[in-house]
C-alpha cells in the first residue's frame, strides 16, 4: 500500500495513469486465525498482549511495531464477521450483493459479538438490581464491566460518570439538559454555543430548554471560526451568563474533524462548559475526557499549565459502531454537572427507600439516572464494541480512515460532475456528501434518485437527504433564509382549508393547493467508507460513484418519482418481459409471514439469501460490467422508449418551474435523444465554471471538488495524542495572546 505521503504527493502532482488500490488478500480469515483480543493491565497502560485469545500475528510487545499484514488481520476479521455481509437481493437490474456504506447512520452486527452474547450473556440473563442470585449477580457483573471498559477507553476519572440512556445521542443530550436543571430563569440566563455542523439533536434540546443558542459559523477551511467563538465568549462573560459550548467532534455530513483540544481549552479559559457530540466521531477517533500533557521541559509545562483540555461531557451513540446494533445512548459527564436533586426519570432502581409517605433517592449518580429496568444486554454489547475499538486501537483506525479519504479524493478528482460538500482541505473522516451535476441541463440529479440507483444497480447502501443537519446543509448548498422559506412552503400541506397555497409564483398564475411536496426538499447523497473495508470493496465503491456521476442520468427515464414522499422507483419503460428482472418493486421480508405450527415457530427462508455462491471479487467485477451494459443500452435504445411528458400537475403545484432544481425523467430522455441539447462548456474548476454547471439550480453550492484536495496528514495517526495536545496548547496560547 502506498504511504499517505506518497498519496498526498500524487494528489498535488495531478492526474496519474492509474489509481492504485490496496493489495487484496484472497482467502478469508477463520475465527481460529484471528480472535477477539484480551486487554491486560500493565504497569503503564492497557495494551493488547499475546495470549491464547489474542489476534494471530500480533507481536510479543502487544502490537507495537506491527507490519501491514499484522494490522490487516483484525480489519479482515471484522469485515468477515459482519452479519449479512453476503446478503443479496433481487432488483430491477438483476441480483445484487449488499455493500453497506451507511455506517454514519448506524452500524451492523458482528457475528463474534453476537455469539458471545448468545453463549455467555443470554444463558445467565436476569434482571439487575439484586446480587442474591447467581444469574442476577452475573448479569450485573457483565453490565458493571461494560461501564468500566467504556470509562477506561475514554480516560474517565473518578470525577466522571458513564450513564446508559435512551436509544442514542438524543436521549443523552436530554438527560444532560435535565441534570443541569436548565429551565425557567436559569435557562434564560444561559447561553449555548453550538458549532457549524451540529446534528439537530445537539441544537433542538437546548433551544427548547429556553436557553439562548448561538451558532458559530465555520471558517474558510471548514473548521470552527475560533476568532468568532472567542468574541462571543468575551461578550457573554462580561454579562455574567452561564455559558456552555456544544460542538460535534466530527460532522456527520462532511466528516470534517474539530480540534477538540483547542476548542475545549478556549471554552474553559472563559469559564464555559465543554460538551461534545461524538455520535459521528466516536467509532473512529480517540475519545479523551481528561487529556494530560506530559512535558519534560519545565518551562514549557509551566506555560501550558493554565490550559484545561478536559471535556465536561461527551455524548454518543454506540449503535453507530460496527457491532453496536441496538445499544443505548451514552452520556459521559463530570459529576459536578448533576445539579438535580430528583433524577430525570424516577422509578425503580433510583430509590434507596420508599415508605407510604416519603422516599429517598440513591446517591450514586449512575444508579439514580438509570431508572427502571435498563437496556441490560444492549449496554453489555456497548462495552464489547468499545473493547473491540480498544483492541484495534484508535491510532490504527484513524490512520486507515485518513488513507481512505486520500484514496477517495484521488480517484474522484478527475470527475467534473461530482461536487463534494465541505472543505476537502480540512482534516476529515471518509464521510462524503455530494451532488452529481448534469452539465448540459445545468441541473443536478436528485439525491434520492442517486441513492436508489446506487442500490438498484450496484447494491450500495447510501442515504439521501440533509442528514438531520439542516442549518449546515443550507450553508453547504448555498441556500439563504429567503430561499429556505420558499422551499419550506413546498413542504406544507395546503389542501387543508386553513392553509394558504404555496407562495412565490411567477407570471401571475394562481397557486394550486397541494400536499407536502417532499421531492422539492434540497439535499445530497451521503456515504462513508468504513476502516475495515477490503481493497476490493473500497475500489468497487469508488468506481461505482464515478460511474453514476458520469452515466447515472442516462437511466432516469426508467425511473419515476413520488412528488409527495420524494422516493424514486424503477419503472419498466417498455413493459417488456425480457427485462433483466420483472421484480421491479423493492423486495422485503415480513414479520407477518411467521407462524406457529404444531407448537413450533415457523418462518419462510429470507428472500435476501442468495441461492448462488459467489467469490466477492468476481461478483463485484460482474456488477460493474452489467452496469456498463445498461448505460450503453440506455443510449442505444432511447428512441424506442415512449415519449414522456412533463408532469403538469407537479409543475402547477410548484408554481415556479425555475425552483425545480433536479433533472426530471422526461428531460433526461430529451438529452439522450439529442446529446447536443443545451451543451455547456464548464471544464475548469473556477467558481464561475461551477455556477455555469448548475445554472438552472436556484441555489449555488459551495465549490469543493475532489481535484482541489490538499488536506494535510492527520497528526493523530503519526504522533501521539500527547504530542498533539502539546502542539494545540501552543497554538491556543498564541491565539489567546494575539486576540
Amino acid at each position: 500500500m502506498a504511504s499517505s505521503a506518497e498519496q498526498q504527493a500524487e494528489i498535488e502532482a495531478g492526474p496519474q495513469p492509474e489509481t492504485p488500490v490496496l493489495s487484496p488478500k484472497e482467502e478469508p480469515l477463520s475465527p481460529k486465525q484471528c480472535r477477539f483480543s484480551l486487554l491486560v493491565e500493565t504497569t503503564d497502560d492497557f495494551m493488547p498482549i499475546t495470549t491464547t485469545t489474542n489476534l494471530a500475528g500480533v507481536t510479543e510487545d502487544g502490537g507495537r511495531g506491527q507490519g501491514e499484514e499484522d494490522k490487516d488481520l483484525i480489519l479482515r476479521y471484522v469485515e468477515d464477521n459482519v452479519v449479512g455481509k453476503d446478503t443479496c437481493f433481487p432488483g430491477p437490474f438483476g441480483e445484487k450483493q449488499v455493500i453497506y456504506c451507511d455506517y454514519t447512520a448506524s452500524g451492523r452486527p458482528l457475528k463474534f459479538i453476537e455469539d458471545y452474547i448468545t453463549n455467555h450473556v443470554h444463558p445467565l440473563y436476569a434482571n439487575t438490581h439484586t446480587t442474591t442470585g447467581l444469574m442476577a449477580r452475573q448479569t450485573s457483573q457483565f453490565r458493571k464491566e461494560a461501564r468500566e471498559i467504556i470509562k477506561r477507553c475514554v480516560n474517565a476519572t473518578d470525577e466522571d460518570v458513564v450513564i446508559f440512556t435512551g436509544s442514542g445521542t438524543t436521549g443523552a443530550v436530554h438527560k444532560l439538559v435535565t441534570a443541569l436543571e436548565l429551565k425557567g430563569e436559569r435557562a434564560k440566563k444561559t447561553v449555548v454555543f453550538v458549532g457549524p455542523y451540529e446534528h439537530h439533536s445537539n441544537i433542538l434540546p437546548w433551544k427548547e430548554s429556553g436557553a439562548k443558542v448561538i451558532r458559530i459559523r465555520d471558517a474558510d477551511r471548514g473548521q470552527i471560526d475560533m476568532k468568532l467563538l472567542e468574541q462571543k465568549l468575551k461578550h457573554y462573560q462580561h454579562r455574567s451568563r452561564f455559558m456552555i459550548g456544544c460542538f460535534s467532534a466530527a460532522s456527520n455530513v462532511t466528516g470534517i474533524v474539530t480540534d477538540s483540544l483547542a476548542v475545549a481549552s478556549l471554552l474553559h479559559q472563559y469559564g464555559a462548559l465543554s460538551f461534545w457530540d461524538y455520535a459521528t466521531a466516536g467509532p473512529y477517533l480517540n475519545i479523551d475526557m481528561n487529556p494530560v500533557l506530559d512535558l519534560e521541559d519545565e518551562a514549557e509545562a509551566e506555560e501550558m499549565e493554565p490550559l484545561d483540555f478536559s471535556k465536561d461531557a461527551v455524548y454518543l451513540s454506540p449503535h453507530k459502531f460496527v457491532g453496536g446494533v441496538g445499544t443505548p445512548g451514552l452520556l459521559i459527564a463530570k459529576k459536578k454537572l448533576f445539579m438535580n436533586a430528583v433524577p430525570g426519570a424516577v422509578g425503580g432502581g433510583t430509590v434507596l427507600y420508599v415508605t407510604r409517605d416519603t422516599h429517598r433517592y440513591v446517591s450514586n449518580i449512575e444508579e439514580r439516572e438509570e431508572g427502571g429496568t435498563p437496556a441490560i444486554v444492549e449496554s453489555i454489547r456497548a462495552g464489547l464494541v468499545f473493547r473491540l475499538k480498544e483492541s484495534i486501537t484508535p491510532a490504527l483506525i484513524e490512520e486507515r480512515e485518513h488513507d481512505l479519504s486520500l484514496l477517495a479524493f484521488k480517484t474522484w478528482r478527475r470527475n467534473p460532475n461530482l461536487i463534494f460538500l465541505g472543505s476537502t482541505r480540512a482534516e476529515r473522516l471518509p464521510i462524503f456528501s455530494f451532488l452529481i451535476v448534469h452539465t448540459p441541463s445545468g441541473k443536478v440529479l436528485h439525491h434520492n434518485y442517486v441513492a436508489a440507483l446506487l442500490n438498484d444497480l450496484y447494491g450500495i447502501q447510501a442515504r439521501g437527504g440533509c442528514a438531520c443537519a439542516g442549518p449546515y446543509a443550507q450553508d453547504l448548498l448555498g441556500i439563504d433564509e429567503p430561499m429556505a422559506a420558499q422551499f419550506a412552503d413546498f413542504l406544507v400541506d395546503t389542501t387543508r382549508d386553513e392553509m394558504p397555497a404555496t407562495k412565490g409564483k411567477k407570471n401571475g398564475k394562481k397557486a394550486h393547493k397541494h400536499k407536502a411536496l417532499e421531492v422539492m426538499k434540497p439535499g445530497f447523497t451521503r456515504l462513508n467508507l468504513p476502516f475495515f473495508f477490503s481493497a476490493e470493496v473500497t475500489d468497487f465503491v469508488l468506481k461505482a460513484i464515478n460511474d453514476v456521476a458520469s452515466n447515472g442520468w442516462k437511466l432516469l427515464p426508467q425511473y419515476d418519482f413520488d412528488v409527495y414522499n420524494g422516493s424514486w422507483i424503477y419503472q419498466n419503460p417498455k413493459g417488456e418481459s425480457d427485462e433483466p428482472s420483472t421484480e421491479t418493486a423493492p423486495a422485503s421480508d415480513s414479520l407477518l409471514t411467521t407462524s406457529f405450527v404444531k407448537g413450533e415457530f415457523k418462518a419462510p427462508p429470507s428472500p435476501f439469501v442468495s441461492r448462488k455462491k459467489y467469490v466477492q471479487t468476481t461478483k463485484l467485477q460482474e456488477t460493474m460490467q452489467i452496469a456498463s451494459v445498461f448505460y450503453s443500452e440506455a443510449e442505444a435504445k432511447c428512441k424506442e422508449v415512449p415519449d414522456m411528458a412533463q408532469d403538469d400537475e407537479f409543475i402547477d403545484a410548484v408554481g415556479d418551474p425555475s425552483m425545480v432544481w433536479f433533472l426530471q425523467p422526461h428531460e433526461a430522455l430529451a438529452h439522450l435523444r439529442d446529446p447536443t441539447l443545451d451543451q455547456t462548456d464548464a471544464g475548469t474548476d473556477s467558481s464561475a465554471a461551477l455556477r455555469l454547471k448548475v445554472k438552472n439550480v436556484p441555489f449555488k453550492p459551495r465549490q469543493s471538488t475532489a481535484r482541489r484536495s490538499r488536506f494535510s496528514r492527520r497528526s493523530r495517526s503519526r504522533k501521539s495524542h500527547q504530542h498533539q495536545a502539546k502542539e494545540t496548547g501552543k497554538r491556543t496560547m498564541k491565539m489567546c495572546t494575539v486576540l
